[in-house]
């Protein structure tokens, strides 16, 4: 009703805009039994009637041929037999009922942790599922220079599970930096950031979070001193942001001990994106290198890689560049999407396929996006639809501008930065940047007017629909034609083993040794090769990102000079602003083994690493056009697809399918409406990997419990500051049915920015090898079910309870009398 509205009121909509509106309003209504329709006028500037029955409409002429009765009729793309129509008939319906659908979404909430609130407000006092929480907690609970991978599915609040731990962290001092891939979603992100600061604060002096080519050279300057300074409390920015002009300002957060989380939002295009045309997704790595090595130990910033789709390859490259030499931990929460239902149609020929498209445009349900591969056809698409009466369409490629990109976004949501506004747009046409973790939550529909070249392109663009868990539709239409451009974009040329070889041998024999690395050109070329500056410089980039993936080198940013004993500033300032003027064109390379420089070994490693890449990449496309087949349901491709493997099997995918050609045609769906629905994933917290040195260690002796007792109401009293004080000693997570409501709020106060869990239902008592603080039942001696469990489990615990209570293995004989590793409150209290 919002957009009709707008449509009548703001800027004109065309005909087709204001029929196209209209006639999902009627098919809401209809899907709640509500078949009244609606009279119109018939005015110059709204549709006539055959313009209305060319909308799928029907019509009556009344009151004289003044006004006309319009009613919508279903439509859904084509279906090849009864049983599948009777099947998309009802889908349509369910989208239509939106967030009245039995189809919704519907996960399992759990109370948020206090650091989770207290970081982002009362809007965040539940997590809204269990992957969301044990991601919360992994990033959380990480330690210094770790990382963390997160596969949480859409709709699951991937965005909050790194937002709260990082404002949480920098309330006093400290920066985060949150990676993302294009400048579109860098303004969503900070408009999210600055509502949550806007009521919980403090604002960063510039009060600006994002770092992107449109702010002024004043503004960024600004971003930069406080990013050094670690003021800047958060900042969204891009790879190549970060590994250029973000480079200086972040190495000095990192060694002064200021540099809190680095996240790489979307983490998946590190390998789809990273292998080609943007490679300092792959090289941002060396720069994490550094911040480790220049931090205070015990400083060094927390990696985390986030994304909602991660197959095998991707987790590995992610492994391989952002945790080596140690392993990186992994919150695997994957699960296909529940929302989408999915349509496929093959056209012989363009003009088939270009009718086929126009339907789908003008009668199905917006907010929607048309997805196309070439910037050339986004835009004929747009002049396309405006041509048959769509005004309301707005295209963005790789090539629109920001200012275009953010006025796209803000005229399809209808919301600025100032608030909400009137929307302008209902389809936006666009290519595969578009809409990566935009957060519009009500967009029905996406369309595809080509063949993508990967399975993981298609299900990531897919799920820009439905993200506020309500039914939505995906319509695939390609032509024969698409196959030649998905097969082409596929095999996108990744240089063979022995012209790598020639290209690195240019590269190494121009080196400078610079403090025990070499320094080589990125724009050498062997004398039978130059391609152009920017190529030239772009194919040895990843000639030296295969390289480190195959482990034959570790690639690091130049370092600027320092100045020479008895050298003037004049001198040295001149040769750091030669430095810097050059420094994009040279890496700093360090050979991790003789076989960088024996090429028979290098051309194995490198042609086993090539290798990888390709037949990744030959997968993706081939399950993509396994689903075209129409003889397996997308949901098992799919959940095939997006698994990693874990010791000698899985970790899977879970299955969910709402619908597609091969389950509506020969399946029947179960009695919640799925034709398959997957468990909601619960994934397993990581176990701590070094141990800290635990508060009143001496105390536990060879025990893995320590027996922390009252013995009269007067000593139970100063239990709330025993836990209080162990908090302020790191040890974050606390449970146990004797934590009251008073200090359960209290405790988040008195750790300040560090983290507090609350263990609400023993989970982490239970499953965590981590500390914990317990705190058993004041009323009863009986230590219950999960203390008996822990007890015996090799997890360090501090177990606060009455003297009276029983030993767990020993039942009517006290726990203090026989476990040598007990103290009693008061005397715990003293050694703190």
């Amino acid at each position: 009703m919002r957009r009709l509205r707008d449509a009548l009121t703001g800027e004109p909509g065309g005909w087709r805009d204001l029929a196209s509106l209209t006639r999902q309003i009627l098919l809401e209504a209809q899907a709640r039994e509500n078949t009244s329709g609606f009279t119109i006028p018939l005015l110059p500037w709204l549709p006539t009637r055959e313009q209305w029955e060319e909308m799928h409409c029907q019509t009556a002429v009344r009151d004289g041929g003044t006004n006309v009765w319009v009613s919508a009729l279903p439509w859904h793309p084509p279906v090849p037999d009864a049983v599948s129509r009777w099947a998309a008939q009802e889908d349509l319906r369910q989208v239509y009922l939106g967030e009245d659908s039995p189809h919704r979404r519907k996960l399992d909430s759990y109370p948020a942790d206090p650091f989770f609130t207290t970081a982002l407000g009362d809007d965040h006092s539940r997590y809204v599922s269990a992957g969301q929480r044990q991601a919360a907690r992994a990033i959380a609970l990480a330690e210094p220079g770790s990382t963390t991978i997160i596969c949480l599915p859409t709709g699951h609040g991937k965005t909050a599970v790194a937002m709260a731990p990082v404002l949480l962290a920098s309330k006093s001092r400290g920066v985060s930096v949150v990676v993302v891939p294009t400048s579109v979603l860098a303004a969503d992100l900070e408009r999210r950031a600055f509502k949550i600061l806007d009521e919980h604060g403090p604002h960063s002096p510039t009060r600006r979070y994002a770092y992107t080519s449109g702010l002024s050279e004043e503004e960024q300057r600004l971003m930069r001193e406080d990013i050094s300074a670690g003021r800047q409390r958060l900042v969204f920015t891009s790879p190549e942001a970060l590994t250029k002009s973000l480079k200086g300002p972040l190495e000095d957060a990192a060694e002064a001990g200021l540099f809190n989380y680095f996240v790489i939002d979307e983490a998946h295009l590190v390998e789809q994106w990273g292998n080609t045309f943007r490679t300092e997704f792959q090289t941002m790595s060396t720069h994490r290198r550094i911040w480790l090595s220049k931090a205070p130990e015990g400083r060094q910033p927390s990696t985390v890689a986030m994304s909602a789709t991660l197959t095998g390859q991707q987790v590995q490259t992610l492994d391989t560049l952002f945790a080596s030499p140690q392993q990186a931990e992994i919150v695997w929460a994957s699960q296909l999407r529940h929302e989408p239902s999915y349509y496929l149609d093959i056209f012989q020929s363009e003009e088939d396929r270009q009718a086929a498209v126009l339907e789908a445009v003008s009668y199905l349900p917006k907010p929607m996006i048309l997805y196309t591969t070439k910037v050339i056809d986004a835009q004929e698409w747009a002049g396309r639809l405006r041509g048959r009466g769509l005004r309301r369409v707005v295209s963005v490629t790789g090539e629109s501008t920001d200012p275009q990109r953010r006025d796209a976004l803000e005229g399809w949501i209808g919301r600025t930065t100032e608030g909400d506004a009137p929307t302008r747009y209902d389809v936006v046409v666009g290519t595969s940047a578009f809409g990566l973790g935009v957060d519009l939550g009500d967009v029905k529909t996406v369309v595809h007017a080509c063949l993508p070249e990967t399975v993981d392109r298609y299900y990531q663009e897919v799920g820009r629909a439905g993200r506020n868990g309500s039914p939505s539709l995906a319509y695939l239409a390609t032509a024969r034609s698409d196959e030649n451009i998905a097969n082409r974009m596929s095999d996108d040329a990744v240089i063979g083993a022995p012209r790598a070889w020639q290209r690195w041998e240019a590269m190494f024999h121009t080196r400078e040794t610079v403090q025990e690395r070499h320094r080589v050109s990125l724009d050498s070329y062997p004398s039978d090769m130059n391609e152009g500056f920017q190529r030239n410089r772009q194919w040895n980039i990843r000639i030296l990102n295969l390289m480190m993936r195959s482990g034959l080198l570790a690639v690091h940013p130049p370092q600027a000079p320092a100045i020479h004993e008895g050298e003037s500033d004049t001198s040295w300032k001149a040769r750091l602003d030669l430095f810097y003027a050059s420094a994009d064109s040279y890496a700093d390379v360090q050979l991790l083994d003789s076989d960088a420089r024996n090429p028979e070994q290098f051309a194995a490693r490198f042609e086993a690493e090539r290798k990888k890449l390709l037949d990744g990449r030959k997968s993706a496309l081939r399950e993509l056009k396994a689903t075209l087949r129409r003889d397996q349901c997308i949901g098992d491709v799919l959940g095939a697809y997006y698994r990693i493997a874990h010791g000698d099997g899985f970790r899977r995918t879970g299955v969910t399918c709402r619908g597609c050609p091969y389950c509506r045609a020969t399946a029947e769906p179960l009695p919640a409406g799925f034709y398959r629905l997957g468990g909601e994933p619960r994934p397993p917290l990581p176990t701590p990997g070094v141990r800290m040195r635990l508060p009143l260690l001496p105390y536990f002796g060879n025990r893995h419990c320590l027996s922390l007792w009252w013995q009269d109401a007067d000593d139970q009293a100063l239990a709330a500051r025993l836990v209080e004080s162990l908090v302020r000693r790191r040890i974050c997570v606390v449970g146990g049915p004797g934590l009251h409501g008073r200090l359960r709020n209290q405790l988040q106060a008195t750790a300040r920015t560090r983290t507090v869990i609350v263990d609400d239902d023993g989970a982490l008592l239970s499953d965590w090898a981590g500390p914990v603080i317990w705190m058993a039942d004041p009323f009863t001696d009986r230590p219950g079910p999960q203390i008996t469990q822990r007890f015996a489990w090799d997890a360090p615990t501090y177990l606060i309870h009455p003297r009276s209570m029983q030993h767990p293995e020993r039942r009517g004989t006290p726990l203090v009398d026989v476990h040598p590793a007990n103290l009693s409150i008061r005397r715990a209290l003293e050694e703190l």
